[in-house]
């Protein structure tokens, strides 16, 4: 639900006063004696509380037993993840196996470095390093390029590097975290054939991009071991994101959670009573506009649990003060039923919210996106998209702990979701240049969605993993939801033989999508044909800290297009080695 803010004061004060009454509620009950609680892994995956610092700089686990997940065969390496996503991704080096009765090495460093059939290097290092109940430190340096073409297309070499540092300190009773990276991508506006365009004279220099990302994070949460403490986490975290045309953005965001065990009843036997929130700003600059927006958002929270039944009920309150202020509020349920303990359990949920479309994460999905303005829409802002009510139910489970598995249905009403559509750099009329560039169009409706998992493992010997997904878009003003899978689908695996070559096999597909064909005054919608991507990897390993790999992205060679005029490199060939020291 959002509500258009005609008078904001009227309205703020009453939700700081709510703020305050819960909160002095929660400090009048912290002398209550608490229940004696059996820590398990029902416990865990109540509500959607993350104990992590910050996303971006995670490192390690939080202590105790994990949820339930589902991990896939992790062997891509990927270019650009826009531009080819269905490339294989490098997988660590597995150590060798040892005899039980010997003492296990341990290694601080791991360096993966190849080379490519399309000119392509590549360089992965990662430190780690830590003393027990002391320290964390970790460190990543990244490089992958490319210097090939795609033939009868423009020029489209590309690179990704990155380089970032994590350290955490541990004290009796608190974890302190700060991190900080760099990351720089650069790539061509590619997308146009150079016969189509033979006697114009195209600026090279405006076909170039360069996105440079500068971040940080403070971090400090609580680590009791007794329910009983007031537990606490805080995020400071922000960026700079800028690119080669003057288009910038600077975020600053803050986030906490608060929660302590508070006896409501004595029929449940774990009980939370706490508040989450956030304050973030985005600041938004390029050649024509300047913008900014602040986002202040609060939900009051209750999680318990009692024999197989496990819940979360909360209601979330957002200030968002942008070209537009909006009020919104969204009430929050996750519960679950262990029907099956450890082996199967029914979930379902109600939530929603507000989140910035913003300039780094539409890059970072089509990096041939420009935020510069556009003849025929004249208007590319950064919007904020607002789920306003979303349900969801599924069924996960673990047989034998070793098929896991997960399907899930869900439910979305939103307003403003993005959808890309290709545009030019011509300021003038009739346009002489290639729509070889995206902007976004923004449209309400309801999505309806369907996704499933399946993984199966055999001990350290051989994994095979399955996932689908099929949306139904209905939308109020466009036709088709624009470069939105209607259908995706993964099936992969991997094979440990003879302790010694690890041979990993995954095939990749996407169904039709839509895009908008535009030229002069006319323009109509587009299929872009369904696709299969087939990757395979093979390892070998040498030694304990010592192998060689080899790779294969693209199998059957096919320059299909993820995003309009822009089809993918087709078959690439890469090997490399692998150390541990």
């Amino acid at each position: 639900m959002d509500f258009r803010i005609v008078q904001p004061l009227k309205l703020i004060k009453p939700a700081i006063l709510v703020l305050a009454i819960l909160i002095l509620s929660t400090s009048a009950f912290s002398q209550v004696e608490q229940p004696n609680i059996n820590h398990n892994e029902q416990v865990t995956i109540i509500g959607t509380y993350d104990p992590s610092i910050n996303e971006a700089f995670k490192i390690g686990s939080r202590p105790g037993t994990p949820a339930l997940s589902f991990t896939k065969s992790n062997f891509r390496y990927e270019p650009l993840e826009t531009r080819q996503p269905a490339a294989i991704k490098l997988q660590a080096i597995k150590p060798a196996t040892i005899r039980a009765d010997k003492r296990t090495k341990s290694y601080q460093n791991t360096l993966r470095a190849g080379i490519g059939s399309w000119m392509t290097p590549y360089f992965d290092f990662n430190h780690g390093s830590s003393k027990k109940n002391d320290r964390q430190l970790n460190v990543r340096i990244y490089h992958l390029s490319s210097f090939r073409n795609i033939p009868d297309y423009s020029p489209s070499p590309f690179s990704n590097s990155l380089a970032k540092i994590h350290y955490d300190k541990f004290s009796k009773n608190h974890i302190f975290s700060i991190g900080a990276g760099y990351q720089l991508n650069t790539n061509r506006y590619y997308g146009f054939k150079l016969d189509d365009y033979d006697d114009i004279n195209i600026d090279e220099g405006k076909l170039k991009q360069m996105f440079n990302l500068v971040k940080a994070n403070f971090g400090l949460k609580s680590n009791f071991k007794k329910d009983d403490k007031l537990h606490h986490i805080f995020d400071i975290s922000g960026y700079y994101y800028f690119d080669k045309y003057n288009s910038s953005e600077t975020n600053a965001r803050f986030t906490f959670d608060l929660y302590k065990a508070f006896r409501v009843t004595k029929h449940l036997n774990f009980q939370n009573l706490g508040i989450d929130g956030r304050f973030e700003y985005f600041g938004n600059k390029d050649t024509i506009r300047n913008t900014s927006d602040i986002l202040v958002e609060a939900e009051p929270y209750f999680k318990a649990r009692y024999n197989i039944i496990g819940f979360k009920v909360g209601l979330k309150f957002a200030y968002l003060m942008a070209d537009q202020n909006t009020f919104a509020f969204n009430p929050i349920l996750d519960i679950f039923v262990n029907v099956l303990p450890e082996s199967l359990t029914i979930y379902a949920g109600l939530d929603g919210g507000l989140e910035k479309n913003s300039f780094l994460q539409l890059t970072t999905l089509n990096p041939w996106f420009s935020g510069m303005y556009d003849i025929y829409l004249h208007d590319s802002t950064f919007k904020w998209q607002n789920n306003r009510f979303r349900a969801y139910a599924g069924l996960r489970g673990n047989i034998a702990k070793q098929l896991g598995f997960n399907v899930e249905a869900g439910w979305l009403l939103f307003k403003d979701m993005v959808y890309y559509v290709n545009t030019t750099d011509s300021k003038i009329w009739p346009v002489t240049g290639p729509f070889n560039k995206f902007t976004v169009v923004y449209d309400d409706g309801n999505l309806f969605t369907v996704s499933g998992e399946l993984t199966y493992t055999l001990g350290d010997v051989a994994k095979i993993w399955l996932n689908g997904e099929y949306n139904i878009y209905s939308l109020d003003s466009l036709s088709q939801a624009y470069h939105k899978p209607i259908s995706k689908f993964g099936i992969g695996g991997s094979y440990l033989m003879n302790k010694k070559v690890n041979i990993r096999l995954e095939v990749l597909g996407y169904g039709d999508r839509y895009a908008v064909e535009r030229e002069m005054l006319a323009s109509e919608d587009i299929i872009l044909e369904g696709f299969f991507d087939i990757n395979l990897g093979l390892e070998y390993y040498i030694s304990e800290n010592f192998s060689v790999f080899l790779t294969g992205t693209n199998l059957l060679n096919n320059n299909y297009q993820r995003f309009y005029n822009y089809p993918v490199q087709g078959l690439q060939i890469m090997g490399g080695i692998g150390l541990r020291f």
